[in-house]
């Protein structure tokens, strides 16, 4: 059902010229990695790091964050750092979630070459032990 990434990091440059719109919370509780909530206030395209999607983080919280991708091969994916490791929780279609309502698109909106990214994500997966749910909108992600 999950999947970890050694080494995830995400770096944030702050947005300028749009204004964010972000609205939701993440929250993940897992008997191996304990529970944590976060509620973006950060968004930024992930046209900075070359994939297509963005990165969530809460503004003075260096220890999570959430990046959404829309991978044209392997499709859509959403990971979550884990607070004090050096790994991120990664959820696919495939993940065995009951919902995995994912959604990035490019705006309207093109500010020093990069497009403003729109978009949601609403997940909830549960097995024993470990439960994520996310119910996140995010809009002028530059």
């Amino acid at each position: 059902m999950r999947r970890l990434l050694a080494g995830f990091l995400l770096c944030c440059l702050p947005a300028c010229g749009t204004r964010d719109d972000l609205a939701g919370e993440l929250s993940v509780d897992s008997d191996e990695y304990g529970a944590w909530t976060m509620s973006p206030t950060t968004c930024v395209s992930g046209e900075h790091r070359q994939f297509f999607g963005v990165d969530l983080t809460e503004r003075g919280d260096n220890g999570t964050g959430v990046r959404i991708v829309d991978d044209p091969v392997d499709g859509y994916s959403l990971a979550m750092n884990i607070p004090d490791e050096d790994l991120a929780i990664v959820l696919t279609p495939e993940s065995e979630c009951e919902v995995f309502d994912v959604l990035v698109e490019r705006g309207n909106v093109r500010v020093n070459d990069i497009w403003a990214i729109q978009g949601h994500a609403t997940v909830e997966c549960r097995s024993p032990g470990f439960e994520i749910v996310a119910d996140l909108t995010f809009s002028g992600c530059t």
